[in-house]
């Protein structure tokens, strides 16, 4: 008899068989997924200072300020970007040079990493993105570096060279890939870096504008871009999209999208580009590639959208909107909420308020021992 096991994390599947049922049982790690986190990034021109909102899987509840709670501070300016890796929660907090290391269940503070101390003033100025691989953190910075930091002494392993203004990053296979967005001037490129060695072999196309998230799907990459802004007095926003580079080839896969969430084999987008009132949703299936539209109950101004690698779930935060004399917009100045959607977007199971500035989702995920 054979026995399969289905696992789904980080949008990997993973089977696992055995040829017999009198085989030795064995003892595997499987992902269990705790809660979420929304990190707020504020509004810095009103000096309102990023925030942290976790939601609890088991009371359904949601903590807002919980790292305020937790260690009677806050996060400071524009909170950026967060990741849970190992018994550790870090987060990157761009005005304040600091990526905080805190303890994933209590929020804790155990280590703030200054990243111009680190890399020095000019290269590690304002952390963006963040990623994990091998007992490293990763930390992207508008100096135009990435720093790889031990996860036990929280000491620099190694700095890399980027292009201009890095913003996401990932590692795969001994290679370090890094969107350099050149803040939309016109010179951006995704580079690939040689873990080992160092060296970039950057990938430069017509199609690769403005680049901010980056996702791996077999020997894909993937990546979001803003494109560029038009010019006075509308500076519409053209060309933003989902971009797939396979070999040498770099092609449109999701036309209009400004925000991505990636799990399992879907691309979810909303495209709500700079200039424009109106919000339109797609759903991009790696399996069979094709593109469908979809329509979330109840959100008035997408801010961020991610998925459960292990549920499934979708969400999706927004801005509530206000209404002024010119008409009607997104408030930036006030907190925000999440809707939680199954993974087909056709129900909405639960929703809560979070902080000002909505700009990243990130998953509590652990890890459980299970016998088969």
């Amino acid at each position: 008899m054979k026995k399969i096991l289905l696992s789904l994390c980080m949008g990997v599947v993973l089977f696992t068989s055995c040829n017999s049922d009198d085989d030795e049982p064995q003892i595997i790690d499987v992902p269990v997924s705790e809660g979420a986190y929304v990190i707020g990034s504020g509004n810095m021109s009103a000096s309102i200072n990023g925030n942290l909102t976790y939601y609890d899987y088991t009371s359904f509840t949601a903590t807002q300020n919980a790292f305020e709670k937790a260690n009677g501070q806050s996060l400071g300016l524009t909170a950026n970007d967060a990741i849970r890796y190992g018994s550790k929660f870090y987060i990157v907090v761009d005005n304040e040079h600091t990526v905080f290391v805190t303890d994933a269940n209590t929020l804790r503070v155990i280590r703030a990493i200054n990243t111009t101390e680190l890399l020095g003033e000019a290269d590690g100025a304002h952390p963006r993105c963040i990623t994990a691989y091998e007992n490293n953190i990763y930390v992207s910075t508008y100096g135009g570096y990435v720093a790889a930091i031990d996860t036990v002494n929280f000491n620099l392993t190694k700095k890399y060279k980027a292009g201009s203004y890095p913003e996401g990053i990932i590692v795969s296979n001994g290679y370090l890939f890094v969107a350099n967005s050149d803040y939309g001037n016109g010179n951006a490129s995704i580079s690939q870096i040689n873990l080992t060695s160092g060296q970039d072999s950057p990938i430069v196309n017509t199609n690769i504008r403005n680049p901010q998230q980056l996702a791996l799907a077999g020997n894909d990459l993937y990546y979001l871009d803003y494109g560029q802004y038009g010019p006075a007095p509308t500076y519409a926003q053209e060309h933003a999209g989902v971009y797939c580079i396979s070999g040498t080839a770099v092609n449109l896969v999701i036309p209009d999208a400004t925000g991505w969430g990636c799990g399992g084999t879907k691309i979810f987008t909303y495209n709500s580009p700079y200039g424009s009132n109106q919000t339109t949703y797609s759903v991009y299936d790696l399996s069979n590639h094709s593109l469908s539209n979809f329509n979330p109950e109840g959100i008035d101004s997408p801010a961020a959208i991610a998925v459960d690698p292990v549920s499934g779930d979708v969400f999706i935060a927004s801005y509530h909107l206000t209404t002024s004399d010119w008409g009607t917009w997104a408030d930036y100045y006030s907190p925000g909420y999440v809707n939680v959607y199954d993974n087909s977007v056709s129900t909405k199971k639960d929703n809560f308020d979070c902080g000002v500035g909505p700009t990243r989702i990130v998953f509590n995920i652990s890890t459980s021992k299970v016998e088969y």
